[in-house]
Parts: structure tokens; C-alpha cells; sequence
């Protein structure tokens, strides 16, 4: 199956999952590459999208990986082993 945006978009609105979590993968969904349908926006872009609070979108980010929305990948800067934004990636 060849998926596309309406695909990702549409299959969170059948997940059990709260609005908020809805909220925020729709908010990845909008940053994916159509191609990898991967993303790598940070915590704080996804609060400026969302208007939800930081600890509101971990938790959420939390929920969407228990659920297999989405994998998410721990990325490290290579110059000083720094932490920068996560890669999540959609099921």
C-alpha cells in the first residue's frame, strides 16, 4: 500500500488515543517527509504549533509511541555528543 498524507491523517482519527495526542501527531504530520514520512521537529516548535504545554506534548509524544503511531528515535549531536530534537518516524 502506497500511503500518503490522508492515510496518516486519517488513521490517528480511529487510534484511542485523547484529542491532545490527535493534536500533536497531526502537528508531526506536518513537518513529515512524504517520501520517509519521518520528522524531526523540537518540543518547543511543537508547543508553539499546538499551544499545548510542554509536559502536555512528552506526555502525548509518550502516548503515540505506546500506541505504535509513531517510533520515535533519541538523536545526539556528533560534534559533542549534545542532545538536539528527536527523529520520530509514522507506523
Amino acid at each position: 500500500m502506497n500511503k500518503d498524507y490522508m492515510y496518516f491523517y486519517t488513521k490517528i482519527s480511529s487510534a484511542d488515543v485523547p484529542p491532545t495526542a490527535r493534536t500533536v501527531y497531526r502537528a508531526l504530520l506536518h513537518y513529515a517527509n512524504r517520501r520517509t514520512w519521518s520528522c524531526f521537529p523540537s518540543i518547543n516548535t511543537l508547543v508553539k504549533d499546538t499551544g499545548l504545554s510542554r509536559s502536555t506534548i512528552i506526555r502525548c509524544l509518550k502516548i503515540l509511541e505506546k500506541n505504535d503511531c509513531i517510533l520515535k528515535i533519541h538523536r545526539t549531536r556528533q560534534s559533542n555528543n549534545g542532545q538536539t530534537s528527536n527523529m520520530y518516524f509514522f507506523n
